[in-house]
């Protein structure tokens, strides 16, 4: 089980990531950073996996909007939930 303050640690990142300005962040190198981000999560046991979902999804309900959005659907689009069903 990962510690939720580990999760929202990461959630702020990609949230940063995601959605900084071009002047803040190169639009390049944030996706290029959010990609590195999957491919080292990915690396992590199905437990793991699943207990940052669920995380994810939760601290989403603190996030309005766009970031709301963006921030429950986090672990899919890191590729987390592949193979689970």
């Amino acid at each position: 089980m990962v510690d939720e303050s580990i999760a929202q640690a990461l959630v702020e990142v990609a949230v940063f990531l995601e959605f900084s300005s071009e002047d803040i962040v190169n639009p390049d190198s944030a996706v290029q950073a959010l990609e590195q981000l999957s491919a080292t999560l990915n690396g992590a046991d199905a437990e793991t996996k699943a207990s940052l979902s669920t995380h994810f999804n939760r601290i989403s309900q603190r996030y309005t909007g766009e970031e709301a959005r963006f921030v429950r659907t986090l672990a899919e689009n890191l590729g987390l939930n592949e193979g689970q069903g």
